[in-house]
Formats: C-alpha cells, sequence, structure tokens
C-alpha cells in the first residue's frame, strides 16, 4: 500500500507552482485529493488524473469567506466528509515597496490572502477534522518568517504572523487528535522566483543580475527544488512526526538555520 493510499487531502493555491507540485507528490503516494484556487483550476486537475490520482478541483478565493465556506462544504462532500489532511499553500507575494510608499488597500489585501484566507479555510476544514478526532494541517510559510527582508513588510508580517497562528492553533487542536505544523521555505525553482527577482530589482533599482545572485547566495548555491519541500512536508503528515506540532521547519539549503 502507498503511503497516503487511505488518505484525503486538500490543496490550497494548487493550480501552478509549488501548491501543484505538492498535489502531485500526494498524488503519487497514493491520496485522494481536492485542490483549490483562485483561478481554474481544471488543467491541474487533469495533470493529477493523469499520474492515475482521484482528484477534484475547486475554484476558490481564500480572501472571500464566502468562497470558502462552499468550497470546504463542496470538498467535503466530494470527500464523504472524511478530510485527513489540509496545506494551506495559497499565498500573495505583494509587490517591492517602502513602507512608506505602501498604500493602506496594497497592506490590507497581502495580509487578507496570507493570513485570513489560511485562518478561514483552517476554521471550516477543522470542523471536519474534529468530528474525526484526528487531522494533519501544514501551513506553507517562508523564509522570511524568520527574519526581515527589506521591500516586503507586507508580506514578511503576513508570515510571521503565519507562524503565530501555526502556534496557537497546535495548541487549540491537540485534544482532538489534530497536529499543525509549518514549513518555510527559501527561494524555490520556478518561474515565480524569476518574477519576485524582476520585482525586486525595480524596487531596488540595481541590476537583475546583482538581485539573482543574492536570491541564490545560500550555503548550498542553490534554490530549493519544490519536492525537497513536499518531502517534508509529506514527513510532518506521516507517522514518522507523530511528537511534532506547532513546529516551523527551515527549508532554506542552510540560509536559515535557527
Amino acid at each position: 500500500m502507498r503511503r497516503f493510499e487511505t488518505k484525503n487531502v486538500i490543496v490550497t493555491g494548487a493550480a501552478m507552482g509549488l501548491g501543484k507540485s505538492l498535489a502531485e507528490q500526494f498524488a503519487a503516494e497514493g491520496a485522494r485529493l481536492v485542490v483549490l484556487d483562485r483561478q481554474d483550476p481544471a488543467a491541474a486537475v487533469q495533470d493529477l488524473r493523469r499520474l492515475g490520482a482521484t482528484a477534484d478541483g475547486l475554484s476558490c478565493d481564500i480572501a472571500v469567506e464566502k468562497d470558502v465556506t462552499k468550497a470546504v462544504a463542496d470538498a467535503a462532500q466530494l470527500l464523504d466528509g472524511k478530510i485527513d489532511i489540509l496545506i494551506n499553500n495559497a499565498g500573495f507575494n505583494g509587490k517591492a515597496q517602502l513602507l512608506q510608499d505602501m498604500k493602506l488597500e496594497d497592506w490590507d489585501y497581502t495580509l487578507r490572502v496570507n493570513l485570513t484566507g489560511t485562518m478561514l479555510v483552517t476554521r471550516e476544514v477543522s470542523h471536519h477534522m474534529i468530528a474525526r478526532k484526528s487531522g494533519r494541517i501544514i501551513n506553507i510559510a517562508s523564509n522570511v518568517a524568520r527574519r526581515g527582508l527589506p521591500f516586503r513588510a507586507d508580506y514578511v508580517s503576513s508570515k510571521w504572523a503565519l507562524i503565530g497562528l501555526t502556534q496557537t492553533l497546535a495548541l487549540e487542536l491537540v485534544e482532538h487528535g489534530i497536529r499543525v505544523n509549518a514549513v518555510c521555505p527559501g527561494p524555490i525553482e520556478g518561474e515565480r522566483i524569476g518574477q519576485l527577482v524582476r520585482m525586486h530589482s525595480e524596487a531596488e533599482g540595481v541590476d537583475l543580475a546583482a538581485v539573482h545572485k543574492a536570491w541564490e547566495d545560500v550555503p548550498m548555491k542553490r534554490f530549493i527544488r519544490p519536492e525537497e519541500v513536499a518531502n517534508v512536508v509529506k514527513f510532518l503528515c506521516g507517522e514518522e512526526s507523530s511528537a511534532m506540532t506547532g513546529q516551523a521547519l527551515n527549508i532554506t539549503g542552510g540560509m536559515i538555520m535557527t
């Protein structure tokens, strides 16, 4: 039997990038999946089904409460009321700017997606997990939840707060057999890293190559591969980590060591 063959998994922000990779990794381990994304997740679902997975997709803007309520209810119905694992991956990068130039609506939207959206999805899913006295919740944070980063006050604040939410929920849900943990990845391979590099280059007024070098300046001298993040997430969802809750694990190639 494959590792997650009896498990039902919800992944948010799974139409592309890290979220899609996480869904594919769980699909390869036999999980039944429902993927949520603000964009149409149909293409991602087709890819998952080509891998042999039983998968469905739902459109959902996690920043909108009524969207979340409906999407989780629909997902629970698709999964026969059994939600074993929730991976909160959906997020918003915001734009690189100094705090002095930041509009309140920019600040509010970044926190609305990264923090409030995660809270809303977790709140709705937790009802189903509590009823079954079992569950695993993984929040995808960031290496910036361990340090500051100029020009990104909204994003950094949202990810630091996500660690606080993780630890609080770990304490609240432990009596129900639910473990809550987070991972803090470094810069991940893929097209989004190029977008971030360009964004910082424009905001900071420096050469693009110099910014790219700074992003790569980790002890391992490379970006983090999506499957390396997925391996840690799978560990946190498995029995090997049965004594772990409220933790935030760094996956940064040595960039963050505390």
